[in-house]
């Protein structure tokens, strides 16, 4: 799942907030949906997106004025986040299609949204170049710096993105301060930073409360990184108290789950999670712990995993190639095909859970060699996680070069 910094409502206000929404579909005269993408590719999508809150009306409204730039933003945003909520990334293609000649018109309201929606398509290059667009005529606004920040730190291009958390910081300090800590959770200025955030959130009015879920979460992924197993479980609980849907989170918690044994509670994790690719992955995993492999429900995950796993490989897509590393090496038991898939997600994307997967599918590969770009950014970016075994990686790498 792509990373989303966890910024407050009242930060991302009016298009901003509506950013993590989008897309447009159709309704014919039937009752059920079809989304338009724009390869003019048409997906039948059930009546799941129009049962959305307010959804219905705002494409209609669209579609009666496709001119209007706030009435396409509007429906373009709610589609988004239904997409997002429902782990739908169809819904992705078809906001782009509504927003397009807003975006040509440079609008920045439409560029921005469509940056959303690109990231979201791990399309970073897309996304970056409408951010640019946008600072270009709006140098302050902190929304665009913060999803520029977040795309440049899910590339792994740290330094680029703590230049833009200082600008922030000149503009809102709390906001720049967690998103420069974000930045830095898998560096050797972690444990510092978890230190500072703790201290912080133990004085009362110090931090906008809206920005506490943010300030938790890092908390808790330091821990995780960190390998405070129990202390992570802790405070990923605390954030899920608060934000039941925090779908990243839901994620973290529900691997240290698996990892500890407590396959069942991973279920009651994910029990509500839309069911994307990364939750099917981990509902498999703990349905074979449980001893519910042979379960209808067990099966159909595992059988639906495959088919989309498949159908990425046959039209060459790499959104979800972290998905499906993940299902080759740990469902499939196919360590070759993991180790593709991880390398071609390693070439998108720099996360935590990227360099997880690559270094494990080289090693479940027999070629720990082919990690060896991983372990390169490591040491340029002065990457230290406790958590993450890199033993037998680094000992192969010594043996190449040795004289």
């Amino acid at each position: 799942m792509i990373r989303v910094f966890r910024a407050p409502a009242r930060l991302l206000t009016g298009v901003a907030a509506a950013a993590l929404l989008a897309l447009a579909f159709l309704t014919g005269g039937r009752g059920d949906a079809q989304i338009l993408l724009p390869e003019t590719v048409v997906a039948d999508l059930g009546g799941a997106a129009v049962t959305a809150p307010g959804l219905a009306a705002a494409l209609r409204a669209q579609r009666a004025a496709p001119d209007d730039p706030a009435l396409s933003v509007e429906a373009a945003a709610m589609l988004i986040d239904t997409g997002r909520n429902t782990g739908n990334a169809r819904l992705v293609g078809a906001a782009l299609a509504v927003l397009q000649p807003h975006v040509a018109a440079r609008r920045p309201e439409a560029q921005f949204l469509a940056a959303k929606a690109r990231q979201y398509q791990h399309d970073f290059p897309g996304a970056l170049a409408l951010l640019d667009a946008v600072l270009a005529v709006r140098p302050d606004d902190v929304n665009a710096l913060l999803n520029r920040a977040t795309v440049h730190t899910v590339k792994g291009d740290l330094a680029i993105a703590q230049q833009d958390c200082g600008r922030i910081a000149a503009l809102r300090p709390d906001v720049g301060f967690l998103c420069q800590a974000t930045t830095l959770t898998m560096t050797a200025d972690a444990p510092r930073v978890a230190q500072t955030l703790l201290e912080i959130l133990q004085q009362p009015g110090r931090v906008d409360p809206a920005l506490l879920p943010w300030a938790r979460s890092l908390l808790a992924e330091i821990a995780l990184l960190q390998g405070d197993t129990a202390q992570a479980i802790i405070l990923f609980e605390q954030v899920l108290a608060d934000d039941p849907g925090a779908q990243r989170d839901q994620l973290m918690l529900a691997d240290l789950l698996l990892e500890t044994g407590q396959a069942a509670r991973a279920l009651t994790v994910l029990q509500a999670a839309p069911e994307t690719d990364g939750v099917l992955i981990r509902r498999v995993l703990a349905w074979r712990a449980t001893g519910q492999a042979d379960g209808q429900d067990a099966q159909a995950a595992a059988e639906t995993l495959a088919m989309r796993a498949q159908r990425s490989l046959d039209i060459g897509l790499v959104a979800h190639a972290r998905e499906e590393g993940l299902y080759y090496l740990l469902i499939a038991k196919n360590a070759s095909a993991a180790l593709e898939r991880a390398q071609a997600n390693w070439a998108l994307q720099h996360e935590f859970d990227d360099l997880r997967l690559l270094v494990r599918a080289a090693v479940a590969a027999g070629d720990p060699t082919a990690a060896n770009a991983a372990l390169d950014w490591m040491a340029q970016q002065r990457i230290v996680i406790p958590a993450l075994d890199i033993s037998a990686l680094a000992a192969a790498r010594g043996q190449m070069v040795k004289p």
